[in-house]
């Protein structure tokens, strides 16, 4: 794949060693270069809908994309994308990134993400740093790995386009057919943040991505920072590409029974997520219930009829709810219910919004937009 170290960007390997730059300031890179590819954001806003399409199917293992990112201030670096051989399983992608202009300038860093067994990159490419299992930096030629207090700091911190994106044409851009979503996110963090912008998207490239823009502003609404990222190559690294061996068919086997779970484990475990939204006029009182099947496999929901109570990510802590009648749902593999109405108990809850809320890896995960305070009587 092309390389954004000295002597490269033809597609091949250079021809001396190249040249590799310094990182003066590796966290401060960290910070402000994944955020134009997906990391370091947490809420997304409650008025989007999900991607139209499967977007990283044509992103196979060996396939790479290159970007130029350019800032009003000035400042200009080289981005480069590619997913590198499976590890035991697990996705793995590789972002190198070069500053060209502005702060920092010359300088260069390489991060390897490796991305657990199950991870859904069709679903969840454009998502996936929050899934990341381990991180390796490349600062100097030298591998560092990211420790896990680190790494867990910024997979809750990092953007979920999950409901923050919004469908609103299909347009060429750059000769290339594209669908153009809009999309809002607010960071996480002593500094919140709220980042706006489009995404241009073609499900036949690489990462998907042609090209995104994007302003960023503070509490008070100043502008933080602005960007356009714009795709310049696209590509397949034939000897990751040669090394990928296809699994074996399944064996025909007959179709058993699906896993059953109660709502309260199936949530706590991770297998089962939730999506809920406030009945419009109920004051937080009434609910629209979704879960979610974050299994690879068929899942059957038990929720059985009364008092049930959840312990959720901020800002709602604890989600208390009431089951008016029983059900038992069967989701296929990572598809959704229909809605179930519930009553919120407690004194304060939700009012207003909606959420979807999971855990990952023991730790409860919440995006969406909410408003929090006192439920009616």
């Amino acid at each position: 794949m092309g390389t954004l170290l000295e002597g490269a960007g033809d597609g091949q390997p250079p021809a001396t060693p190249p040249k590799r730059f310094p990182i003066r300031n590796p966290a401060r890179i960290f910070r402000l270069r994944l955020a134009a590819f997906g990391f370091f954001t947490l809420l997304a806003a409650a008025s989007g809908d999900e991607l139209k399409k499967s977007y990283f199917t044509g992103t196979t293992p060996g396939a790479w994309a290159e970007y130029l990112l350019t800032s009003p201030d000035g400042s200009k670096s080289s981005f480069s994308y590619e997913r590198g051989a499976d590890d035991a399983g697990r996705v793995v992608i590789d972002m190198q990134c070069k500053i060209l202009a502005g702060p920092g300038k010359n300088t260069a860093t390489k991060l390897t993400c490796i991305l657990p067994a199950k991870f859904n990159l069709d679903r969840d490419g454009l998502s996936y740093g929050k899934y990341t299992e381990k991180m390796v930096m490349n600062v100097s030629g030298a591998d560092m790995p990211v420790d896990e207090t680190t790494l867990e700091t910024i997979r809750r911190s990092s953007k979920d386009f999950g409901g923050a994106v919004k469908f609103e044409a299909a347009e060429k851009v750059g000769g290339r057919q594209c669908d153009r979503y809009s999309y809002s996110v607010k960071t996480g963090g002593p500094g919140p943040t709220v980042e706006t912008g489009k995404l241009w998207l073609d499900p036949t490239l690489p990462f998907a991505i042609v090209r995104q823009v994007a302003k960023v502003v503070d509490g008070t609404g100043a502008i933080t920072s602005e960007f356009d990222m714009q795709l310049q190559d696209v590509g397949i690294n034939q000897l990751i590409a040669a090394s990928a061996v296809a699994p074996p068919p399944p064996e025909s086997k007959p179709a058993a029974a699906p896993a059953a779970v109660g709502l309260e484990e199936g949530f706590k475990t991770g297998r089962v997520g939730m999506d809920i939204e406030v009945v419009p006029g109920s004051s937080g009182r009434t609910l629209q219930l979704t879960l979610v099947n974050k299994t690879e496999s068929e899942l059957k929901v038990i929720v059985p009829a009364g008092a049930l109570a959840f312990e959720v990510d901020s800002p709602v802590h604890t989600l208390q709810l009431s089951v008016p009648k029983a059900a038992a749902l069967v989701l296929p593999a990572s598809e959704k219910s229909p809605p179930l109405t519930v009553n919120q108990r407690g004194t304060r809850g939700v009012t207003e919004g909606r959420c979807s809320l999971s855990v990952y890896e023991g730790t409860p995960l919440f995006s969406g937009s909410v408003t929090m305070g006192t439920l009616p009587k």
